[in-house]
């Protein structure tokens, strides 16, 4: 299952704690990019990836272990590779034409 995770800044973490989540963050994306398709930062903060994971207990686990989680509001959306989407928006135009 294909999933865009995507990281916005909520609270600042305490500033004293930044080079360990900062180190944690290599750590998981040692760890877990390989589940990843992409992997970007946003200039000003957060950032999002598009993950692929077996099922929705692999995806906690990833969550759980990001060091950034508790600070963060974490938006999780399902994403279709283009063709498939575009295949099923053509067959429901299709349908709908056909009455």
């Amino acid at each position: 299952m294909k999933l865009a995770v995507i990281y916005s800044p909520k609270t600042p973490p305490p500033v004293e704690m930044l080079p360990d989540m900062f180190a944690g963050m290599g750590a998981w994306v040692e760890k877990y990019g390989p589940k990843m398709e992409t992997l970007y930062f946003f200039a000003g903060g957060g950032g999002f990836g598009v993950v692929d994971v077996a099922d929705s207990a692999q995806l906690q686990h990833m969550l759980v272990e990001h060091p950034f989680t508790a600070y963060a509001d974490v938006s999780i959306r399902p994403v279709v590779e283009p063709a498939a989407a575009l295949s099923a928006l053509q067959e429901m135009a299709a349908a709908r034409a056909r009455g």
